[in-house]
């Protein structure tokens, strides 16, 4: 009897021999497979950030950088363009000028030499606007004697002109003739004059009777 026993438990691992040996092959093989996997993960690691990116980036900073200096430059010019034309002692002139205008028509209106100025400009830059009513003065620009800008109407300051008066090399005398006196006397009017170099020349207000005149003498090196 205890023979049998044994032979039926013999019998039962031999049976179950090759299931064991199989289920270990598997079980080999699934950590195989893990293995693989977590080398192909830590390969992902190891990619780097592509070079367009670091390029894109600098090229964001270029073009930020170029737009910046180019707005800056326009402030500047804009800025330029009401420097200094109205300066705090020429607002003081102007208002004085104003008061008398007002109150009465004895001014001397005379000729109105503003002196002798020395520069390296190419060109005199003039603004020139009615400070008073705006009743129709008309003035002319002469250089040398020679009518060069003829007929200008004076208008109120926040429509001015630029007047670019060309400078030969040596002296140049510069006028600004009344031509008339509008509709009240005398020809009103405020002006200030630029280098190239954007500095001011000179600025002052006039009061002239018909063919009266602003003279300036500028000395080009």
């Amino acid at each position: 009897m205890k023979s049998k026993i044994k032979l039926l438990i013999f019998s039962f691992f031999v049976f179950l021999a090759p299931q064991l040996s199989a289920q270990l092959d598997n079980n080999s093989g699934a950590k195989e497979k893990v293995k693989l996997k977590s080398v192909t993960l830590n390969s992902s690691k190891s990619v780097k950030k592509p070079t367009s990116l670091k390029n894109n980036a600098t090229g964001f900073k270029d073009a930020y950088k170029k737009e910046k200096e180019k707005q800056k430059k326009l402030q500047a010019e804009k800025a330029f363009e009401k420097k200094g034309i109205i300066t705090k002692v020429l607002a003081r002139k102007i208002k004085f000028k104003k008061f008398i205008e007002k109150n009465t028509i004895q001014i001397p209106m005379i000729d109105m030499d503003i002196g002798v100025f020395r520069t390296k400009s190419k060109k005199i830059n003039l603004f020139a606007f009615d400070f008073g009513k705006i009743d129709g003065d008309v003035i002319t620009i002469l250089k040398n004697n020679k009518p060069i800008f003829e007929n200008i109407s004076l208008l109120e300051s926040g429509k001015l002109d630029i007047i670019n008066i060309p400078l030969d090399l040596g002296f140049n005398k510069i006028e600004i003739l009344a031509v008339n006196e509008g509709n009240l006397r005398p020809n009103t009017g405020a002006f200030t004059l630029f280098d190239d170099f954007k500095e001011e020349v000179f600025s002052d207000t006039w009061a002239l009777a018909k063919g009266a005149k602003v003279i300036a003498h500028i000395i080009r090196e």
